[in-house]
């Protein structure tokens, strides 16, 4: 009946944090993304459903000044 509460991280330590970073930015590490055209949105669904979405899937507003 404290009240009391606990939190933290699962994928590290600050320090740690910043070294997978600094590595990452060192080594021009970049995500995995297919991205889709907002006029294409449910060609994205149907490939999501189908099990095909590998990562992250982005979906650019083209019209507002996105670019593929």
């Amino acid at each position: 009946m404290s009240n009391t509460h606990l939190a933290g991280s699962l994928i590290g330590s600050p320090k740690d944090i910043r070294e997978v970073l600094e590595f990452a930015a060192k080594h021009k590490v970049k995500a995995w993304t297919t991205k889709y055209s907002l006029n294409d949105v449910n060609k994205a669904v149907v490939s999501m459903e189908a099990g095909e979405a590998r990562y992250r899937y982005v979906l650019v507003n083209e019209k507002n000044g996105g670019k593929m």
